[in-house]
């Protein structure tokens, strides 16, 4: 059965106001925890747009293809097998799209021990945010929302923090997976700056992931904007064919950008068409600066 309701019914539903969103946390027993690998930590990111995969929305997709389309991803996420993974558009149970919870589902089926969903837009019809997948168990987290901006959706982004250790030192690295605002220049601005004064007050190195809905060389570029405020780096953020929508040769709106003193030893964009977003893949290892 097909769910469709009136999606401009959307537009009158309320918005919550900046706050610690509501987050829904979860580990296996702690002797089933593994720690972060001693080398190299392998990350993707992906906006699994509410489990429709390339459908034009969540309304019209049927349970049995929506649970298809998340089966698909976790099937992806065991192939690449990466230690983090940072989704958005990820779905707590709602109305739109099957009332299930997507995040536990690609977990338990992609073998993650924990996992962090932030729920930064709850409505009657819909509850869904970012998420972090792991199977090592972090020593801190959050999920935070960004101020309300209406008329588009609700926003905001969950963080991390890791013991990582490597040549016997170990440091604190704490991964974010975000969303920001698809409509409006000045809102991503704003929030951008929300998101930065909440990292600048974490100690040590950063890795953010996430749906910028901006390119690097846009005139008004949100990436480059908190690559400058938090001192981080991309991956080769001028090449071409690096496109994460609409296909490898779209726009370049997902990002991973790291600290100065981690380096990218692998970067991918997915070929993989499990959503209308291209995963990002990447192999973060010690810089220059780690020691």
């Amino acid at each position: 059965m097909f769910r469709i309701l009136g999606s401009a019914l959307l537009m009158l539903l309320p918005m919550a106001t900046q706050s610690q969103s509501e987050s829904s946390e979860w580990c296996e027993p702690e002797d089933e925890i593994a720690s972060l690998p001693a080398d190299r930590i392998r990350v993707l990111s992906l906006n699994i747009s509410h489990g429709r995969s390339t459908a034009l929305n969540q309304l019209f997709v049927s349970l049995d293809n929506t649970y298809d389309n998340l089966d698909e991803i976790a099937a992806l996420l065991v192939d690449q097998s990466p230690d983090v993974v940072a989704f958005q558009e990820a779905d707590a149970p709602s109305r739109w799209s099957g009332n299930f919870d997507h995040v536990e589902r690609i977990g338990e089926r992609a073998g993650f021990k924990c996992r962090l969903h932030g729920l930064h837009s709850q409505t009657w019809i819909s509850n869904y945010g970012t998420a972090l997948l792991t199977s090592s168990r972090p020593s801190a987290y959050a999920s935070v929302n960004f101020e309300p901006s209406w008329p588009s959706k609700q926003k905001g982004f969950v963080w991390a923090t890791f013991d990582w250790q490597v040549s016997g030192r170990v440091r604190s690295v704490t991964f974010v997976s975000l969303h920001l605002d698809f409509l409006r220049d000045g809102v991503r601005d704003r929030q951008i700056d929300e998101l930065s004064d909440v990292l600048a007050k974490i100690d040590g190195p950063l890795v953010v992931m996430g749906d910028f809905n901006s390119e690097w060389n846009d005139l008004e570029s949100q990436v480059t904007r908190l690559a400058d405020k938090l001192d981080l780096h991309a991956h080769a953020p001028g090449k071409e064919g690096m496109g994460t929508y609409k296909g490898r040769n779209g726009k370049r709106l997902d990002w991973i950008l790291i600290s100065r003193d981690l380096e990218f030893i692998d970067y991918r964009v997915l070929p993989d068409i499990v959503a209308d977003h291209l995963a990002v893949y990447a192999e973060i290892g010690p810089g220059a600066g780690w020691e």
